[in-house]
């Protein structure tokens, strides 16, 4: 919308200097691109100026054409002289032409007696070609015979068939299809798949005698891996050592090695790499396959040591027990190798084939002992060389879930069990908690619960020294809570205990049930609460996190404590920090939205009366209530982190000014009058007094101040009418009003225009 000047009345003829300057401008907006006609036209009629306005355009054009005269009469003399120009160079152009026709006959001339000489080249290359290509296939058939003659020598020698297999591929694809048109290629190649049987007959003989070695070594495969995971985990040798080994002094050779390292594979990939060759390999895959699966299953059968009975002794027992499980340890461990070091000869569908076909009978085995077993020192070693067997074997990608149901049965079940326990009380005790800050009027109770809960905390004292008071910033589930998990550690501990377990081991068996109680269960607890409970028992959840996460630092001395261990042996930390912030983050966003939600009910300008003819002389009722809804609940504010009390305070106080704007500029109000306005002048003079007498700390006022801004200039642009000021300054540094949109500005104005029309 262009800019009109203002007029008291449209009807009265300007005259003077003003009616010159008028038509000035008409005639300014017409020349340049942003002028409209119909505009300018309409500005003309109406202020009576159609004479003067033409009088004027007639003078603009006569001025224009006597410009154009002198420019056309200006760049005539140069146009004269470029054509004289253009005459002069016409007569070089000529003689340009003639050299021209000149050299391109030397060119032809010259073309044709190189075309001749290059035509004799090509005949003696050809002639070269034809000589060296000769030299070449006479070349060509002598290693033929050569080659033949060591592969016969390698296969009458029966020393080397894989060097005979590498110079029968070199025969086959590279020198016999360069003399295959030749009657001696032909018997050659007839020949060659006799040599081919009789090298696969060899293959398998040689995989028979290395599946033999593969028997007979698992075993000692098996108690390498044992003992290097032994010493890994800090186990005692009694539990991978014969008991005959124990009185002897340990080889600590086998810890420097790999476990395989005792079985050589170098017959079985020359085997392997013969058949690919040969095309054999789904043969030769298919029989190792068939051949390992046997083996296992004898070695998977127990033997009769392993049966507790009176003739038996716990040393038979216990040796019996490790071999056998070095035996299956080993098994494993060397088919591990062979899968990650051969391409196709085992893949991991076989594997898992294999583990879930051993899987089943060792169970049964293992339970079987652990059933029949009366001797409670004697369980307590077969348990650990179980645990010793699955974290051998997981080690070599294996999975042992079901092989760990003995463990599972008796661990997993007993802190499952623990876990649901202490969730239902800690439930509980959420869910009768006060959710305000407690409060202790004798000494012994609050030095009873500096002892089981020594914290520091900001705590508020009496103001009588005579009488013992304190408040403390927690409600009372904190203390509680922890209590709880304490008393979850202690009955984790009470499972490990007499199982002679490593360091890391039983800090790592204590840990992963705590943290599982902490981030899973007690933060589904409260994050459950969040969503239920009332603004100012969000406010003390914050806090109760707060605190919380601090106890995390007394819980971790207790875990250590209580499984004698020292913080540079832990395998990790409690993982309650992390949880309890993001638990505090949750609240404090509940929080925000509470506080938003509540703005929106106490912002009553649904039925704000648009159309009052003048204000009420003072806010208005609904901005009372919810400036003291506001101020007493920041003040609540006062004992939580500064942060969230001035994101709070800020969020706040721009919902409350996008919400002015937002009614302002809404559809649903058709019109506004002056007076509504000035209401709301008042209504937010009433916001600002109150940004100016609010205290959060680290906060500024002027920040508070800053958040209506916005809603600011555009209700001082509205009192003020000056429409045409933030219409001319409007996209300048300096404009009055430079926070007011101008999207918002129109549709302010066309309200208040429409109310005045109407």
């Amino acid at each position: 919308m262009s800019p009109q000047p203002p007029a008291a009345n449209n009807t009265t003829k300007t005259s003077g200097p003003a009616l010159y300057h008028n038509v000035q401008t008409y005639i300014k907006e017409l020349e340049i691109s942003e002028g409209q006609l119909s505009s300018v036209l309409k500005n003309v009629y109406e202020n009576n100026q159609r004479e003067e306005f033409m009088k004027r355009l007639d003078d603009r054009v006569k001025q224009y054409d006597v410009e154009i005269e002198k420019l056309c009469s200006k760049n005539y003399q140069d146009f004269v002289k470029t054509f004289n120009d253009l005459l002069s160079v016409r007569e070089d152009t000529s003689v340009l032409k003639n050299q021209l026709v000149e050299n391109n006959e030397k060119i032809q001339a010259l073309g044709n007696s190189l075309i001749t000489k290059v035509d004799q080249l090509v005949l003696e290359n050809r002639k070269q070609n034809n000589i060296l290509l000769s030299v070449e296939t006479l070349n060509r058939y002598m290693p033929v015979f050569n080659i033949y003659r060591q592969l016969k020598n390698q296969m009458k020698e029966k020393k080397n068939y894989y060097q005979a297999l590498k110079l029968l591929e070199e025969l086959e694809n590279n020198y016999l299809p360069m003399v295959k048109n030749y009657r001696f290629a032909q018997s050659i190649h007839h020949s060659l798949p006799l040599i081919k049987h009789d090298i696969i007959n060899e293959t398998f003989s040689d995989l028979k005698d290395f599946l033999e070695t593969l028997r007979v070594e698992a075993v000692k495969c098996g108690k390498i891996a044992n003992q290097q995971m032994a010493h890994k985990l800090k186990i005692d040798k009694k539990y991978y050592l014969m008991e005959s080994e124990l009185e002897k002094i340990e080889d600590d050779s086998d810890l420097k090695k790999l476990p395989f390292d005792v079985v050589d594979f170098s017959p079985l990939y020359k085997n392997l790499h013969m058949n690919q060759v040969l095309g054999h390999k789904a043969n030769f895959s298919d029989y190792y396959r068939n051949q390992r699966k046997k083996q296992l299953q004898l070695a998977m059968n127990s033997n009769s040591n392993m049966e507790m009975n009176e003739s038996k002794t716990e040393r038979d027992l216990l040796d019996a027990y490790k071999l056998y499980l070095h035996n299956i340890t080993g098994f494993f461990v060397i088919e591990d190798q062979i899968l990650s070091s051969t391409e196709g000869l085992v893949d991991e569908r076989y594997m898992d084939e294999l583990f879930s076909k051993a899987l089943p009978r060792l169970k049964s085995i293992i339970r079987k002992i652990m059933e029949e077993c009366s001797n409670a020192e004697l369980m307590l070693k077969l348990k650990i060389i179980v645990v010793l067997f699955c974290i051998t074997i997981e080690e070599v990608q294996f999975p042992t879930i079901q092989l760990s149901d003995l463990l599972r049965e008796i661990r997993e079940k007993y802190y499952s069990m623990l876990l649901d326990k202490s969730s239902e009380k800690i439930n509980l005790i959420l869910t009768e908690d006060n959710y305000t800050c407690m409060e202790i009027d004798s000494q012994e109770a609050y030095n009873l619960l500096m002892e089981f809960f020594p914290l520091d905390s900001k705590e508020t004292k009496g103001e009588s020294s005579d009488e013992f008071f304190r408040r403390l910033p927690y409600s009372g589930c904190v203390p509680k809570i922890f209590l709880e998990i304490k008393e979850f550690v202690n009955n984790c501990v009470k499972f490990s205990e007499g199982l002679n377990s490593s360091q890391t081991e039983l800090d790592d068996m204590i840990r992963k049930p705590t943290n599982r109680l902490i981030t899973e269960r007690l933060s589904e607890n409260i994050r459950q609460l969040i969503n239920r409970v009332s603004l100012t028992q969000l406010v003390q959840i914050v806090v109760n996190t707060i605190y919380l996460e601090k106890s995390i630092d007394l819980l971790e001395k207790h875990l250590l404590s209580v499984i004698k261990a020292n913080s540079s042996k832990q395998s990790g930390k409690l993982q309650g920090i992390s949880v309890f912030k993001d638990l505090r983050s949750e609240a404090e966003t509940q929080i925000y939205e509470l506080l938003n939600r509540k703005i929106d009910q106490l912002i009553d300008l649904e039925s704000f009366n648009w159309n009052m003819t003048e204000a009420q002389g003072q806010a208005s009722e609904y901005m009372k209530l919810l400036l003291n809804f506001l101020k007493s609940n920041l003040d609540s504010f006062s004992h939580l982190p500064s942060k969230l009390a001035q994101t709070a305070c800020v969020s706040a106080c721009r919902h409350v000014a996008q919400s002015l704007m937002s009614q302002m500029i809404s559809p649903k109000v058709k019109s506004i009058n002056y007076g509504a306005i000035e209401q709301l002048n008042l209504d937010l003079l009433q916001c600002e007094t109150f940004a100016h007498s609010i205290r959060v700390d680290g906060l500024d006022n002027e920040t508070i101040l800053f958040c209506f801004a916005d809603v600011r200039q555009i209700i001082d642009l509205a009192i003020s009418k000056e429409w045409s000021i933030y219409l001319n300054d409007y996209g300048e540094a300096n404009n009055k009003y430079n926070r007011v949109q101008l999207n918002n500005a129109q549709i302010l104005l066309e309200k208040y225009e429409k109310h005045v029309k109407g």
